[in-house]
Order: structure tokens, then sequence, then C-alpha cells
């Protein structure tokens, strides 16, 4: 299981590039805190650049979250919420180290290496690059 950040569920959202066809392309790694999902709803004015109507940005990410990338609840995570918040200094993130504390995975794939240091992560969780995932999981032609 991967964890994945609210920047990669934006690149999967607006690109149809490497991001989308490694979520696609490898059903049941992926998940993400609730979080993630509600941050991306709370911000859908910023990056809902097609100006899609609520009802049809629901319906995507019900779809996502349905399809490709597992949404955890946060009962499951909030107990490693004050852990988490020691490792990083956006708080928003807390939520998803929090969930890399509270169940087994392989890492977070991020593209915000400023809030998720390896070095203050030791062995316990990996941050996960785009290439470190493709080597996890190589894509199929």
């Amino acid at each position: 299981m991967i964890i994945i950040d609210t920047n990669v569920l934006l690149a999967f959202l607006l690109t149809n590039g490497i991001t989308r066809r490694i979520i696609t392309g490898i059903p049941d790694v992926f998940t993400s805190p609730e979080y993630c999902f509600e941050e991306l709803w709370e911000h859908r004015d910023r990056w809902n650049r097609n100006k899609l109507h609520d009802d049809e940005l629901l319906e995507i990410i019900s779809d996502v979250k349905r399809l490709f990338v597992m949404s955890v609840s946060p009962e499951i995570y909030n107990p490693y919420i004050p852990e988490a918040e020691k490792l990083t200094d956006d708080k928003d993130d807390a939520p998803i180290i929090a969930l890399a504390l509270a169940v087994y995975n392989e890492g977070i794939w991020t593209y915000n290496t400023k809030h998720f240091r390896q070095e203050l992560f030791g062995e316990r969780i990996s941050v996960l690059s785009t290439k470190d995932v493709i080597k996890l999981y190589p894509l199929k032609d």
C-alpha cells in the first residue's frame, strides 16, 4: 500500500500524465486519508479550471475513491495526529503522516519533499518520488 498526498491526487485529476497512468494502472495499491479528499473539495475553486459544477466534481471525486484510491476514515489515523504533527511544519500534512504511522505501507508518495522530509521520519516512514513508485510497481506497456 502506498499513501498518496493531496498534491498527487490533484495531479491525477488535472493532467493525463504519468501520475494518472500509475494510479489507474496499479489497482488496489493507493490510499489516502479522507482529509486529502476534503482538502481537494475545500480548494476546488483554485483547481477547477473547467468550472465544473459541484455535483460533477463530487461524482468525479467519488469515482476516484471508488475505483482508484481508497479513502481511509479519520478514526484510523486520528490517534496518531499528535505524533505526526511533531514530524512536519505544515499541520495540513499531519493526517497523511498519521496514516503512515497507523497502517502498514510502503511509503508516502508526494511532490512536496519540503514538508515530507525523510530525515525526520527515519526508518518509520519512506518518502516516495514518482520514480520510487515505478520501481516498486513497474508500469506495464
